[in-house]
């Protein structure tokens, strides 16, 4: 699957909120706390590939992520692996299995070397014949987000879903936007850098 997604800044997120309702008919969701714990490669430095590889927890799930490289200079479009991190038939709590691909991970040549945790509330619409998600994100230090996207199959479909995300952006009243990923804003907010991933 390829990501295609945009970052803004919110002023006033309750009213962002309004709109949201007011457009589509649609409402946030309950807030929920993702914690995203970054990998870099030993052999291979991600600062200079644009590639991401996190472990997420949301509440009692996990799931491990790689983000490939950047294929767009102004709508964050790459490609997306995620899969959810269980043990079959095991009721192994989420700090233990976390944990255990942690030390995989860092077995298989990674190294954990950044974390972020934000509040997020998301809704589901449709826009133009496509379906996008949206989120509401408060990050401490950061503050307030919202990410607007949408997952397409094949590369073919890429530059159709840009110009259908700009266009449901602008529907919403989206000025502000951010390309900087959350690790990238939170690296160079401790004066680090780091252009790989979200």
């Amino acid at each position: 699957m390829y990501e295609v997604e945009m970052k803004y800044r919110l002023g006033d997120p309750a009213a962002f909120e309004k709109r949201v309702f007011d457009l589509f008919a649609v409402r946030f969701g309950e807030e929920r706390t993702e914690e995203d714990l970054y990998f870099q490669r030993v052999s291979l430095d991600f600062r200079e590939t644009g590639e991401a590889l996190r472990i997420r927890r949301i509440g009692e799930e996990l799931a491990v992520t790689y983000k490939g490289p950047r294929r767009d200079p102004v709508v964050k479009t790459r490609e997306e692996i995620e899969l959810p991190l269980r043990f079959a038939g095991e009721a192994v709590p989420p700090a233990a299995r976390r944990e255990a691909w942690i030390r995989l991970l860092t077995r298989l040549g990674y190294e954990p070397f950044a974390e972020i945790a934000k509040t997020r509330r998301s809704a589901v619409f449709q826009c133009g014949g496509r379906r996008f998600t949206l989120t509401r994100d408060s990050l401490p230090r950061l503050g307030e987000f919202t990410e607007i996207e949408t997952l397409v199959g094949h590369p073919r479909e890429i530059p159709a879903a840009q110009a259908d995300l700009k266009a449901a952006a602008a529907r919403l009243g989206l000025t502000d936007s951010v390309f900087a990923s959350y690790l990238t804003l939170l690296l160079e907010s401790r004066g680090e850098v780091f252009p790989g991933s979200d």
